[in-house]
């Protein structure tokens, strides 16, 4: 049964609690009773939201329901960018499952936001991500949830942040262990979300990284980044491998050549290297008169 968008809200609110209660962080977000029906703002950076209700927490309480609304095709998948999608299963991506995004912040927004929908996402570990840029990418900042420094409580911090969430995006963070790894990934399972991981994460059901990288728009001292190529190697469990070729542009990713994809083979770790201009950060920089 898909959650009502105030369910949805109070849901991220109480993951974000938890969170920065772990993390230490000294905003928290308290409500007054008598302010509970009226919605307020969950920080700085997030739109308003109704205050969280009075659900029991701990062993004993039920686990929350995660969210289920915006998927086109059926419960279990979210949608993933139209040039990505020969990388994921025919739904789209599947529920529970981890992608390792490698090379580009701009690829790893552009797959939060196609996958958000009506739901709530977050980022853990990302200080570097800008508000301007993924706002660019298309993801609506007032259903996300920002802890850039989850400090040496990570795993806290993340596991509560899957609790409210329908896609998680988390950075190189080296507190996480690699026991706290398969604990979040059986917990990714049990809850339904998706994990976005930029660095490497062991049993990620696809893999993707970004190289060759190409801006457009500048000349020398002048102009302004109009459009970004670069090409997509992926490779998922079922063995499928290949590489795409994209234009990243104010509207999302087209395609520009799309390389063959073959059944068996793994993609060669040479033909991924790291993406050296990253033209969805840029152009959320960048605003000089052309």
């Amino acid at each position: 049964m898909a959650m009502t968008p105030a369910e949805r809200m109070a849901t991220a609110r109480r993951a974000l609690e938890r969170a920065e209660a772990a993390a230490g962080l000294r905003t928290r977000l308290a409500v007054a009773a008598d302010d509970a029906a009226s919605p307020r703002p969950v920080a700085s950076h997030l739109a308003a939201a109704p205050a969280p209700d009075t659900a029991p927490e701990g062993p004993g309480a039920p686990a929350p329901v995660p969210p289920r609304a915006g998927v086109p095709t059926d419960a279990d998948h979210l949608p993933v960018p139209a040039p990505l999608a020969g990388f994921f299963p025919p739904a789209g991506l599947r529920r529970g499952s981890v992608v390792q995004v490698g090379g580009s912040s701009s690829l790893l927004l552009t797959l939060l936001a196609a996958a958000q929908g009506e739901g709530w996402v977050a980022l853990a570990a990302l200080p570097d991500i800008g508000l301007q840029a993924a706002a660019d990418a298309g993801l609506h900042l007032g259903r996300s949830l920002l802890v850039p420094r989850p400090g040496p409580e990570a795993a806290s911090v993340v596991g509560a942040l899957v609790d409210g969430v329908d896609v998680l995006a988390v950075g190189d963070c080296r507190a996480l262990s690699a026991r706290d790894r398969r604990l979040l990934s059986a917990r990714l399972r049990t809850r339904g979300a998706v994990l976005l991981s930029t660095a490497h994460w062991p049993g990620a059901d696809v893999v993707l990284r970004a190289g060759e990288a190409r801006t457009g728009g500048l000349g020398r001292g002048w102009g302004r980044v109009e459009a970004g190529e670069m090409t997509v190697h992926g490779r998922g469990r079922s063995g499928v491998a290949g590489r795409v070729r994209v234009r990243l542009t104010s509207t999302g990713l087209d395609v520009v050549a799309d390389g063959a994809r073959e059944a068996t083979g793994p993609v060669p770790a040479a033909a991924a290297p790291a993406v050296a201009a990253d033209a969805g950060a840029a152009a959320s920089r960048l605003r000089a008169v052309s």
